[in-house]
């Protein structure tokens, strides 16, 4: 299996590459979009489902992006409302079906305050649609990470 076919795996929330070549299934190609900023997070808030303090978003110019956490890896699509760089913006993240939510999609809507440095989060899934709000801190930076499929969780 080539790293392309392997990052498709993945993409899709494959539980294992083993069963993937048993039986690939119907699969669809998504391109990587060069690499732009990453986002260390800090929850000081945080779901009792998910409770990992830290995560890393990394984030590709074509609106993919790779979550990475204690306890957290997978994919997504992701729309800014304004632009990273301003004082404050949005942003709406859909999560690809992957294990982390029970093989289906979760959403989550971030407000970022770069001046503060801190974010609140609202998020919504297929199993939980009562989600309690969320809030931490953040660190903006770019990233060259131009293939996601070799980004691994590391603690900061």
């Amino acid at each position: 299996m080539d790293a392309r076919n392997m990052l498709m795996g993945i993409a899709l929330g494959l539980s294992s590459l083993a069963h993937a070549q048993e039986d690939p299934g119907p699969h669809i190609s998504v391109t990587v979009g060069k690499p732009t900023f990453v986002h260390q997070l800090r929850y000081e808030v945080m779901y009792s489902e998910k409770p990992f303090e830290l995560a890393t978003i990394y984030y590709y110019d074509n609106g993919l992006y790779k979550i990475v956490s204690p306890g957290e890896n997978h994919y997504g699509v992701y729309l800014v409302m304004g632009k990273m760089t301003d004082p404050s913006y949005a942003i709406s993240y859909l999560s690809l079906p992957s294990d982390d939510w029970g093989g289906n999609v979760a959403r989550h809507d971030l407000k970022f305050d770069s001046q503060r440095q801190v974010f609140e989060q609202q998020a919504l899934s297929h199993e939980d649609q009562s989600i309690p709000p969320q809030r931490g801190t953040f660190v903006r930076a770019t990233h060259d990470h131009a293939d996601p499929a070799a980004i691994v969780w590391q603690q900061p």
